[in-house]
């Protein structure tokens, strides 16, 4: 359907994801009432496919309606929610209303892109209520893996929604706060309309063990290894996994280590937002090498094999001042994000060719993951019982599995998004009205680009087919190869094959061209597109590829 028709005015209650809704990550979420807009979340994704390592959503759609929007709510600090911020924000301008710990996250954020004077910020407390227009939001703590994280309350003249956010039952976290089971009761009481629910742990049956758990787990774990130098990778911004670290090497002799600056990010954040007060500041990665390996316990950012991590650069032997020692330990204390798997065993390959002993969840329970399982999302519909289930975060498979597990429950009411579908949210007759295209966007230096468009279909194309650069002189009905160069085509030892193929260029050139020269009224143009198609071609017969040709022409 047509964009100009998702514009026009509706009466009602509404809600459309720009992302989140056929992929894990880059969050984005819009509520609109009669045409007054508030939006969920605005994260980034993460793409391990070189030159499009960071994606967002597209602000199109936003920016061609900012006039409507009235404020950006944050549920937590994960960078798939809060990520896409100063990207975004400059293009609609409007108040951010956030938890603390989210809040000094989106400030730090902010600084970089020298925008912190510039955002209205505003931090809420928990169980806060903001009033906007026709929107009353209260922040419902839950837990995740997080702190502060919160789910949303939404009550409209149309009724109530719930957005969940990220959210997990625990009943002993590490640190934060448990799920408030007796907010979201009380709702039900008042009638829930509709849960719009994480659905990232769907196929998972029963929910995780306890953040607690996971502690005593990692200290017994780190204790079983005595001699050896332990390295940790985990999620930088699960603070509750960060000071299990801390206590694991405390209760082991060792001595706590970090490397990778979101991990140094992380910890200036925590003990502004009041975190870490027990904690001593984390010890620089210079000093790792320094230590006997069985006093260190080393923290490093890549628990998703991203490509510019700290676990990265080490296992390849890239890092500048951390190298594998024989017989290191290196523990996984996270869950893999789907997607992430093929990058997360490049790593692990790596590590275990240079005798390394690798650990992960699936060998010890170190992991606890911040969202909901099966049996916790039925406990959810039990003690909110909505008239309607929008399933987000995640891909399809989790979507429509999320829905089956609903519809099993007794939701009758179940619609299921796609990113810029329409949704209207009535009672018993919810429906997608309406689906706009949006795509995603890659952070390319300091600009946003369309991972659709010509540079990444150019890029793509030179990276598969090498390119070619060559000079033509042409000077008094002579013709003459000048320079020839080529990139990605090549090896070293294949001096004579190019040479080869140079010359057969030349000469065809020569050959094709001759009566064109001649004339006096020459098209350029065409002697352009000629000799293109001859290096093409010849290229195409010789080494079966078509690279990308560049030609000049004096």
């Amino acid at each position: 359907m047509s964009k100009k028709k998702a514009e026009s005015k509706k009466e009602g209650l509404y809600f459309m994801p720009i992302g989140g809704c056929s992929e894990i990550g880059v969050n984005l979420y819009i509520y609109a009432y009669n045409d007054q807009w508030i939006l969920v979340d605005m994260g980034m994704g993460f793409d391990n496919e070189l030159g499009k390592e960071l994606v967002v959503p597209s602000p199109e759609f936003l920016i061609k309606n900012k006039s409507k929007i009235k404020a950006l709510f944050i549920t937590h600090s994960h960078e798939d929610h809060i990520g896409a911020i100063p990207y975004i924000w400059q293009m609609i301008q409007c108040p951010i209303y956030a938890r603390t710990f989210a809040a000094e996250m989106i400030r730090e954020k902010l600084i970089q892109f020298r925008l912190e004077k510039e955002v209205p910020l505003i931090k809420v407390s928990p169980n806060a209520k903001v009033s906007i227009d026709c929107f009353e939001i209260e922040f419902i703590p839950v837990a995740h893996s997080t702190p502060e994280s919160t789910a949303l309350a939404i009550t409209t003249p149309e009724g109530i929604v719930i957005h969940t956010g990220d959210w997990r039952l625990d009943d002993d976290p590490a640190l934060g706060s448990k799920t408030d089971e007796e907010k979201i009761k009380s709702y039900k009481e008042k009638g829930v309309l509709a849960l719009v629910c994480d659905s990232t742990n769907v196929f998972r049956d029963v929910r995780y063990i306890s953040e607690k758990d996971v502690r005593k787990n990692m200290i017994d774990l780190v204790k079983k290894h005595k001699k050896n130098r332990i390295v940790v990778t985990c999620f930088a911004s699960n603070l509750a996994r960060l000071e299990t670290c801390y206590l694991a090497a405390k209760e082991s002799g060792r001595q706590l280590v970090i490397s990778g600056r979101s991990l140094k990010r992380i910890e200036k954040i925590a003990k502004i937002s009041g975190y870490f007060k027990e904690v001593p500041a984390f010890l620089d990665e210079k000093k790792a090498n320094s230590l006997d390996p069985s006093k260190v316990l080393l923290v490093c950012t890549g628990s998703q094999g991203e490509l510019n991590s700290a676990l990265n650069k080490i296992a390849h032997g890239t890092h500048k001042t951390i190298k594998v020692q024989e017989k290191d330990v290196v523990i996984f204390s996270s869950r893999v994000i789907p997607g992430n798997e093929k990058s997360v065993l490049e790593i692990q390959n790596a590590l275990v060719e240079q005798n390394v002993k690798i650990i992960t969840d699936s060998d010890y329970e170190i992991h606890a993951s911040g969202h909901p399982s099966k049996e916790e999302l039925e406990y959810l519909y039990s003690i909110s019982e909505p008239n309607i289930l929008i399933p987000i975060h995640g891909e399809m498979l989790h979507l429509y599995k999320h829905a089956e597990i609903a519809r099993e429950y007794g939701i009758k009411n179940v619609v299921i998004p796609k990113n810029g579908s329409l949704i209207k949210i009535e009672k018993d007759r919810p429906k997608i009205v309406d689906k706009i295209d949006v795509e995603l966007l890659a952070v390319d230096g300091n600009r946003l680009i369309p991972t659709s468009g010509i540079v990444y279909k150019q890029r793509e194309n030179l990276s598969c087919n090498g390119a070619v650069s060559a000079c033509i002189k042409i000077e008094k009905g002579s013709i003459k190869l000048t320079e020839f160069s080529h990139f990605g085509i090549f090896e070293n030892s294949e001096t004579d094959e190019m040479n080869d193929i140079k010359n057969d260029i030349a000469s065809e050139i020569k050959l094709s061209l001759e009566d064109i020269i001649k004339n006096k009224h020459q098209d350029k143009e065409k002697i352009k597109s000629t000799i293109e198609k001859i290096i093409a071609n010849t290229f195409l017969e010789t080494r079966g590829k078509k690279p990308v040709v560049m030609i000049h022409v004096i």
